[in-house]
């Protein structure tokens, strides 16, 4: 069995809520720097220990920030090298509900996830032993927040009132008075904000006490923007959902809420007074002398001056690289205060001296009337977008690393030591070809050397392609799993696959698409999405036929169908693009095993109206009028857009199709969830792309896959399905073969059986059955050892 392709027993999806805003620990943190990202444990964030502490328990993070801060989190997680994670991105927030609820949309319903925020700061005692209870308790169908024991009376917290593991009731920030009441009573706990469900679970609650908050969040969700690791949601989208903490829209009425006492030490991290928790390492850069002082806190970030603190009792200083604070402890949370009746500070609150870009980040040095200077890092690979400046020169000197300049039509490569410029109005373009951080010193020159002064963003950011750096001639991928209620366990038990799902029903093996992406798990972009790695190579890897194509044009995806899939219909490209803003599905059916007396429907049995089809699906004799294929293992058939059709019970089959997820269903046997909800029937849109003649078999529909008739389908595959779309062929490999790759197409390898190596430019990785391959565009040959049995798709 493959051991190769899922994930670790007893892990989850991580959702990290991180999009908190910049004013409660100024001047350390900034409206462009908020709180969670600025380093308070010695050289990293409070977001990244919030990833490493997760790590253990979940194999994948979604991270809900503000879009202001996705440059902040992309840099952050460049730590974590192999560790997957995709973006939410919120244009406005609207509170914890509706965070929430966007993020589990993103998930099948059998998915555990855990919910936590990235401003806390956490022990990792007794952390590990909670975790794992409160998995136990949402393997049960119960939804788990975690209550903390109350230090003192705290009026910034939301607090639980509980009997055992009973949540009774969650009471909102009460004013001190409560407070006190609270921690002086054995029924309450703290808040902490962490939760851990699964999804199905969760969400059927949500349902049941929420309804149009649900309602309203599926609407934005379908109207979410897509790229490449995550999606945005818009402010006008946003303020459709109301604005409410999860607790006050499911968890206060739910009758499924456990509350795990946490053993462990927590903290909000949300005034400066904060900073001197036990354990808190406070990254302190200068100098700073404190003499004859009391309960007093002194933090120097600046390296080239001294803070001196003498006499003083009860005070916070902090000093930075542009502001300094000096107040008496326990009133820095009035800094909101003092920004409003100080108009003139909104600089300094809103913009700090270090600025993340997609390329890394500049720290701004020094700086006057005319000049500044900043210290650029940039991660390797990375390129700045092409630009130019109407109001400053730049000149840059190497400091570490190597940095390519594109300026004029040229390309110049500069070491450390050696210097460019660009003048004001000249294009240009910075590029990172090494593997290590590369640092320049810039200096800017000028009548506006601010950085609004950048005139246009006039190309794109280069790729690894655009510069020659070698990439790994091909990866193994891990898939997506889907829960749909029809699936089995045959993905399991054949194919090894480690997923802790009841039913696993798809496994999506080779797909960019955001419904449900692969993982690369060998080479250097392990970890990444596939969306993610096929825009780090570059489109000219997918080869020179997809360069006029806007996405990925395939997927490929195993089905245990042990129940009947739902009476549906895909659209063509047209209908698609215009209604649902993506491809439409032709796709192929390899019929890998089959149970006696399988099949599918394919097609109408006669020619057929629209009004009838209607009034079969309403008076449920919709299956009188399919026609009705019985499979055999080894045939393959395609199905065109329009096709009406269904995979029926005790077939398990590999498909090949178009990279799209539009699936209208007439009919899905009136079937109900575990939480005894129908899924949803598209009649109309169905009924507008069906093919209501008669199915006529022809040979590209159905294929003899189990018979090589030549010598030469032997050598070159036998043709399982040639279309504008894609073309897949079978090789049945005894011992050893070369498989060329051109520069027209990338190659996709699904390993159907056998086991063996696959090697190729001083690279090789083994390979199960079930396993997904993929091969980037280019001339070179890959040698595939072992016997088995392999699909090859290419466009």
């Amino acid at each position: 069995m493959c051991c190769n392709s899922g994930r670790m027993r007893g892990t989850m999806k991580c959702i990290i809520l991180s999009g908190g805003k910049g004013d409660r620990l100024w001047p350390l943190s900034r409206g462009n720097y908020p709180k969670q990202f600025i380093q308070l444990r010695g050289n990293h964030s409070l977001f990244q220990e919030t990833v490493a502490r997760n790590m253990p328990f979940c194999d994948e993070f979604l991270i809900v920030t503000n879009k202001e801060y996705r440059d902040i989190v992309e840099n952050q997680m460049q730590a974590f090298q192999e560790t997957t994670y995709r973006l939410a991105l919120e244009e406005t927030g609207r509170k914890t509900a509706a965070a929430i609820l966007l993020s589990c949309l993103e998930f099948p319903l059998s998915e555990k996830l855990f919910v936590v925020a990235a401003d806390h700061l956490i022990g990792s005692e007794g952390y590990k032993d909670a975790v794992m209870t409160a998995m136990e308790y949402a393997s049960n169908g119960q939804l788990v927040t975690f209550g903390m024991p109350i230090e003192k009376p705290d009026t910034r917290f939301g607090y639980i009132r509980y009997q055992n593991e009973n949540v009774v009731a969650f009471m909102e920030k009460p004013d001190m008075n409560q407070a006190k009441a609270y921690a002086e009573s054995s029924e309450y706990l703290v808040n902490s904000g962490m939760f851990v469900f699964q999804n199905g679970v969760f969400l059927n609650e949500v349902r049941k006490y929420a309804p149009d908050l649900l309602k309203a969040c599926e609407q934005v969700y379908g109207k979410r923007k897509l790229f490449s690791n995550g999606c945005f949601f818009s402010k006008e989208q946003l303020e459709k959902i109301a604005a409410l903490p999860v607790e006050k829209a499911v968890f206060e009425y739910t009758n499924a809420a456990k509350v795990i006492r946490g053993q462990f030490t927590w903290q909000d991290v949300g005034s400066l007074e904060d900073l001197e928790q036990e354990g808190l390492t406070l990254d302190t850069n200068g100098l700073q002398i404190v003499k004859s002082c009391k309960d007093t806190m002194v933090l120097n970030q600046c390296e080239d001056r001294v803070v001196v603190a003498n006499g003083l009792e009860n005070t916070v200083v902090v000093n930075t690289r542009d502001a300094v604070y000096v107040g008496r402890k326990g009133v820095s949370e009035d800094m909101k205060d003092i920004l409003k009746e100080n108009p003139a500070l909104q600089s300094f609150f809103g913009q700090g001296r270090v600025n993340y870009r997609r390329w890394g980040y500049y720290e701004t040095l020094s700086e006057a009337a005319g000049y500044r200077v900043n210290r650029l890092v940039m991660h390797p690979g990375a390129s700045t977008l092409s630009h130019s400046h109407a109001g400053r020169a730049e000149h840059w000197t190497v400091v570490q690393g190597r940095v390519r300049v594109l300026s004029k039509g040229m390309m110049t490569e500069l070491m450390v030591g050696e210097s460019a410029m660009a003048a004001a109005g000249e294009e240009h373009q910075l590029l990172n070809p090494g593997k290590e951080q590369l640092i320049l010193i810039e200096v800017a020159t000028g009548a506006n050397v601010r950085e609004t002064a950048v005139v246009a963003q006039l190309g794109s950011a280069v790729t690894e392609a655009d510069m020659g750096v070698e990439i790994d001639p091909f990866v193994r991928l891990k898939p997506a799993f889907k829960d749909y209620l029809w699936g089995g366990t045959k993905l399991r038990e054949v194919y090894g696959k480690r997923c802790e799902y009841d039913q696993i029903a798809e496994s999506w093996e080779l797909s960019a698409h955001p419904a449900g992406q692969s993982i690369v798990t060998t080479g250097s972009h392990r970890g990444l999405t596939f969306g993610a790695y096929l825009e780090a190579i570059g489109q000219k890897n997918w080869g020179w036929k997809c360069q006029s194509l806007a996405n990925f044009p395939i997927l490929i995806k195993f089905i245990d169908a042990k129940q009947a899939l739902s009476v549906q219909v895909h659209p063509d490209d047209e209908y698609a693009l215009t209604r649902e803003n993506e491809y439409g599905k032709n796709e192929m059916w390899y019929i890998v095993d089959c149970e006696e007396g399988a099949g599918i429907y394919c097609g109408f049995n006669r020619d057929v109206t629209r009004e009838e089809v209607q009034a079969k699906v309403q008076d449920n004799t919709i299956q009188e009028i399919l026609n009705w294929i019985p499979v055999e293992k080894g045939k393959v058939y395609f199905i065109p857009a329009g096709t009406v059709h269904a995979i029926c019970k005790g077939c398990l089959i590999c498909e090949i199709q178009q990279s799209s997820n539009v699936t209208y269903r007439l009919y899905d046997y009136n079937r109900k969830d575990k939480f005894g909800n129908t899924r949803e029937l598209h009649l109309e849109k169905a009924l507008d792309v069906l093919q209501y003649g008669k199915y006529l078999e022809s040979p590209r529909n159905v294929v003899e896959a189990d018979v090589v008739r030549t010598e030469a389908e032997s050598q070159q595959g036998l043709l399982l399905s040639s279309c504008k779309y894609f073309e897949s062929r079978l090789f049945r490999i005894a011992d050893r073969m070369e498989l060329e790759i051109g520069e027209e197409s990338f190659a996709s390898l699904i390993f159907v059986t056998g086991r063996g190596i696959v090697s190729g430019e001083q690279t090789s990785i083994t390979y199960w059955p079930g396993d997904s391959v993929f091969v980037p565009s280019g001339r070179k040959t890959i040698t595939i050892e072992g016997p088995c049995e392999l699909i090859v798709t290419r466009v």
